[in-house]
């Protein structure tokens, strides 16, 4: 009944659409979005934050609520015989979570992180300037029902500045324009997509938005079940076997592949979309955004920090794990940190990327199917930049889809973010994807100099901006700016992180691991394992707390969930595998820890020699192609 209804809502808005006013495209003219004076750009446009959307009114959200409520109540600890220390390797997202929900069940968890700050794939921190430098333009959606439900459990909510309900995208056939996606205010799900989709004239032709339409029905039919099968095709492999039109995939899901996972649509699993897609049309609030009002150390990561000591728990700085040992019975005896010194407890829960799991598995491990399925897993490439220019560009507040062949998604920080505003001048933080032949690109641009890529950007950002980025002989890109282009770049800071989320290349859904592992005291997550929410960071906070669960459960004497089923050519080659001291992890970086920075020539020396495939396989494919 509700797909039925849908079509025909859909149909209603096709043949009616002549009705509606068409939404002129978001270009950027002086007389309507700056001012100049004496020399300086100064914008008028005036941040405006959205009313927090009822995100709480869905199905998701109400079992998240759930879900954290009996850390408080049926998981909760009854007396002190079963009150447990928790090691958690990890600060992240997923180890700070998991370390939470512990504590409110009244555990002893303990954060070691190897970095001088918390946060892993969320971290931030300051330059010599004292401007924040962070690892990733981080997003909120309404749709992110464990995020939303852990900010009202820590009174954060208010810092969050949610933004129009809409989606904006550069035209790639039109300079320095650009259209969106309007969902209107009181229309339900999934009449309200259906109706952006339909009213918007700038990116799809009637025809082939209807042509779209049948390939998707049955993830709404169907439900989970379909949208899992679609595992094994890539985007562009779903779109043909369906009879897609292919300009979908130029407007639309190039974007939302490297929005989504970093990658090109040949190279991303269509349950990725599907995923992504299946929570946008189910909930009316689903795909409104929203921004953190300030750097995600202070206004993320302290809180969740300040809530767990306040409970009993620890977070620790500065303390990076050496080696997991083990018992003869392959449980873990105790973490020896690099200082030497040896951490005992209770239970113990890795909350490090997929790729540094591989690098610290004891010996006694690796012949288990549990961890030699973790070889399917990877963690993909991508870079992140800060670009401050000396005056103010004709911005939105929003996050724009820039549809460009090197960028995924942008913002200008000084009008969308509290702590970075400025009246004067702009900061572009922007998403440098994909930049790997790993990841779908034709260049292996982890490994070009970070002037390279700068410069790269400065050309896209001259197509994005024709008539405002000025002709700068120290970036040659912009050589074919015209004289109307006056602004220039101040400062940059380029943000590479090698192994960032886990490449969901078709197929690999399958590989990741349960939170439950086959050691009697030792727990899994991170946005890699096993959870419906893919790699961000929904699907972080959910595995942290899927595996503080495992834990709590233990610790009343309740049976553990069962490992998920491993593939049967897994177990086969298991007992084959020559197992071998674990590599460990080499030198103290960010980078090294499976976090990102910026590569000085030590870092990369370092990373050519423990990550060639970041480099000298990388590069064999780029020549190749």
């Amino acid at each position: 009944m509700v797909v039925r209804n849908f079509a025909v809502s859909a149909l209603l808005a096709a043949v009616s659409v002549g009705a509606f006013q068409p939404h002129a495209p978001l270009v950027s003219r002086p007389s309507t979005y700056s001012q100049r004076t004496a020399g300086v750009s100064r914008s008028t446009l005036v941040m405006r934050d959205f009313p927090k959307p009822n995100v709480e009114d869905t199905d998701n959200y109400r079992y998240a609520t759930e879900q954290s409520a009996q850390f408080k109540s049926t998981l909760k600890v009854k007396n002190d015989s079963q009150k447990k220390k928790v090691a958690i390797i990890g600060g992240g997202l997923s180890g700070l979570a998991c370390a939470k929900y512990l504590s409110d069940a009244g555990h002893e968890p303990t954060v070691y992180e190897a970095r001088d700050v918390l946060g892993g794939k969320v971290s931030a921190w300051q330059d010599e300037d004292g401007d924040w430098i962070e690892t990733g333009l981080h997003i909120f959606f309404g749709a992110y029902p464990n995020v939303m439900n852990m900010f009202a459990e820590l009174g954060i909510h208010d810092r969050l500045q949610w933004k129009i309900h809409q989606m904006i995208f550069a035209m790639q056939e039109l300079p320095g324009e650009f259209t969106t996606f309007d969902f209107i205010p009181g229309i339900p799900a999934p009449f309200n997509f259906g109706l952006a989709i339909l009213m918007n004239q700038k990116m799809l032709t009637l025809g082939e938005k209807i042509q779209t339409a049948p390939p998707l029905l049955p993830m709404l039919i169907e439900g989970q079940s379909f949208i899992d099968a679609q595992d094994e095709l890539s985007v562009t492999q779903f779109m043909r076997k369906y009879g897609m039109p292919e300009r979908i995939n130029e407007e639309v899901f190039i974007a939302m592949a490297k929005a989504l996972d970093f990658i090109d649509p040949d190279k991303l699993s269509m349950t990725v979309v599907l995923t992504a897609m299946n929570r946008f049309l189910n909930e009316s609030n689903g795909l409104q955004m929203a921004f953190l009002d300030g750097n995600q150390s202070d206004r993320l990561c302290k809180p969740m920090t300040d809530h767990i000591e306040k409970n009993g728990g620890k977070v620790l700085v500065n303390s990076p794990i050496k080696e997991i040992v083990t018992n003869e019975d392959g449980s873990v005896k105790h973490l020896l940190l690099r200082s030497g010194e040896e951490i005992v407890a209770d239970e113990y829960v890795s909350a490090m990327p997929v790729d540094i799991v591989k690098r610290m598995t004891p010996k006694r491990w690796q012949n288990m199917p549990y961890f030699r399925q973790l070889d399917e897993l990877e963690g993909i490439p991508v870079i992140n930049l800060h670009m401050w220019f000396d005056k103010k560009l004709k911005a939105v507040d929003h996050l724009c889809f820039s549809r460009s062949p090197l960028l995924s998604v942008y913002a200008d920080m000084s009008v969308t973010c509290k702590e970075y505003e400025d009246p004067d001048k702009s900061m572009l933080e922007l998403v440098f994807a994909p930049c790997s032949p790993l990841a779908g690109g034709n260049v292996n641009w982890i490994g070009k100099s970070d002037e390279e890529i700068i410069d790269a950007t400065m050309g896209e950002l001259a197509r994005l901006f024709p008539t405002e980025i000025a002709n700068d002989p120290e970036w040659p890109a912009t050589s074919e700016q015209g004289p109307a282009g006056t602004a220039k770049l101040l400062k940059y800071a380029v943000v590479k992180v090698p192994r960032s989320v886990y490449a969901a290349i078709p197929g690999r859904n399958k590989y990741r691991p349960s939170q439950t592992t086959p050691i009697p005291n030792f727990s899994m997550c991170g946005c890699f394992t096993s959870q419906k929410f893919l790699g961000s960071m929904e699907g972080a906070t959910l595995a942290g707390k899927l595996a503080a669960e495992v834990v709590a459960n233990r610790a009343l004497g309740n049976p553990d969930k069962p490992v998920k089923e491993i593939q049967q050519h897994i177990i086969d080659a298991s007992a084959s595998y020559e197992a071998r001291e674990p590599v460990g992890i080499k030198g103290d970086g960010a980078i090294a820890f499976g976090g990102g920075y910026s590569v000085d020539k030590k870092e990369e020396e370092r990373l050519r020699e423990t990550d060639p495939a970041q480099y000298d396989q990388a590069q064999e494919l780029a020549m190749a192609n």
